[in-house]
């Protein structure tokens, strides 16, 4: 749809008619590439609009805080490995793999991991660094993968600080995979992740909506809308618009690096956007959490480390070919990725409130979690995340309740603080105080 006729309607908001100036002025906008833009005249837009950056969301910040401070964490202990055999299958005890005995700056990939494009039967999802990995075999191919295959996966390409890397993939592998098999699909599912135990459900994959993914993505449709699974081009052109009017400049011109103001941009409009266009449109605390975090792993671990710039071809070069980019360097220590969401968040000129839309299409506040949760964001994101997890975990026994203790753990040191300091499994059940 063009321009024009977005300016021939009626009520628009600031917001919006800042972006159609920004679109008339750059150069992406052109004859033969139409750009859909999202049209934004809910009146929950006003309510999401009503504080200006000064009325910071200090929950949130304390969130960040906690979450990406894992430097200090004690590194998990190895376990035995043991097998039992449940319904059928095979279970493996889950353990850590070994630290790398290298941690420094290197050009990835190696000779030994070749892009090759997904097969047919290979399975990809909506996380592009996952899909880099797996084309270039860093985890399996086929897109199944264990605990240990993903953490070491993202060890070794993009540089990821072991234990968040381990906190991230044991969420995942609670809520969306099988921990009694250690499989998980970094798409939807598959045959090659067999249902839980005592027929307790069937792993969604990480593209399962309401975990990891969800609402406000950069380059995924919201899933009541669009294609939540697959790389929206329109979409990335949008960000791309934005990276015209708030982008560094870089050695491929002005206006094509990604900075903290670029996501702050991007973030704002995701979150508008989605809000005004999607009728069921919810941003529960795992989703803020995670979106967040996406948007600074693209300028921290993203960027060529010979210059620590996330340039318009090497971003282009994950987000839409889902490779890496040529004498690519990974980062020269390890890190969270997550180093960059702090200041993306102080920048919104938005409130970020956990929420949804009612049936009227404005957007209101979560009903409070139960106590000690109900004290910070932060203790409301940890209790949001074990409550995706299927509830069944935390009844099970034998093989598989020590690796839903031993994934459990990983999420509980990572988040719990000390307005909410209980260890949780799934359930959510409180296992200590």
């Amino acid at each position: 749809m063009r321009e024009d006729a977005y300016r021939s309607r009626g009520t628009r908001n600031t917001a919006f008619s800042a972006l159609l100036q920004l679109a008339s002025d750059t150069r992406i906008l052109t004859a033969n590439k139409s750009l859909v833009f999202c049209y934004i005249t809910s009146p929950a837009v006003a309510a999401l609009y009503e504080h200006a950056v000064a009325m910071r969301p200090f929950a949130i910040l304390a969130l960040f805080l906690d979450l990406f401070d894992l430097a200090a964490q004690p590194h998990a202990p190895q376990r035995p490995h043991a097998q039992e055999v449940l319904d059928g299958y095979s279970g493996t005890l889950i353990a850590m793999p070994p630290l790398p005995t290298y941690t420094g700056a290197k050009i990835i990939p190696d000779t030994d991991h070749p892009y090759i494009a997904p097969g047919p039967e290979d399975l990809r999802g909506p996380c592009p660094g996952m899909n880099t990995l797996a084309n270039h075999g860093y985890i399996p191919r086929s897109g199944i993968a264990s605990f240990e295959d993903i953490v070491s996966g993202m060890t070794e390409a993009f540089n990821l600080d072991q234990d968040f890397g381990a906190f991230i993939t044991a969420l995942n592998m609670l809520m969306r995979g099988n921990p009694f098999v250690n499989k998980m699909s970094i798409g939807g599912v598959s045959p090659l992740v067999p249902p839980l135990p005592n027929n307790a459900g069937t792993p969604g994959g990480i593209s399962l909506h309401g975990g990891i993914e969800g609402d406000a993505s950069m380059t995924r449709a919201d899933m009541y809308i669009g294609d939540n699974i697959n790389f929206q081009h329109l979409m990335y052109d949008m960000d791309l618009v934005l990276l015209g009017q708030h982008g560094g400049n870089g050695p491929d011109g002005n206006s094509t690096v990604f900075t903290r103001e670029t996501m702050v941009a991007i973030k704002t409009f995701d979150i508008l956007s989605d809000q005004a266009n999607n009728p069921k449109f919810d941003y529960p605390p795992r989703r803020i959490n995670g979106s967040f975090l996406e948007a600074s792993f693209v300028i921290e671990i993203f960027a060529n480390h010979t210059t620590n710039q996330a340039t318009l071809p090497i971003v282009g070069s994950f987000m839409r070919n889902e490779t890496f980019p040529q004498n690519w360097f990974r980062p020269a220590a390890p890190k969270t990725g997550g180093e960059s969401a702090l200041a993306i968040l102080e920048g919104l000129q938005i409130k970020v409130v956990p929420g949804h839309n009612d049936e009227n299409g404005v957007y209101v506040a979560d009903a409070p979690l139960p106590a000690p949760f109900n004290n910070s964001l932060a203790c409301a994101a940890y209790y949001d995340f074990v409550a995706a997890i299927p509830p069944s975990l935390g009844n099970s026994t034998g093989l598989l309740f020590e690796n839903v203790k031993f994934l459990s753990n990983f999420v509980s040191r990572s988040m719990r603080r000390p307005e909410c300091d209980v260890a949780l499994l799934p359930g959510p059940i409180v296992v200590d105080s």
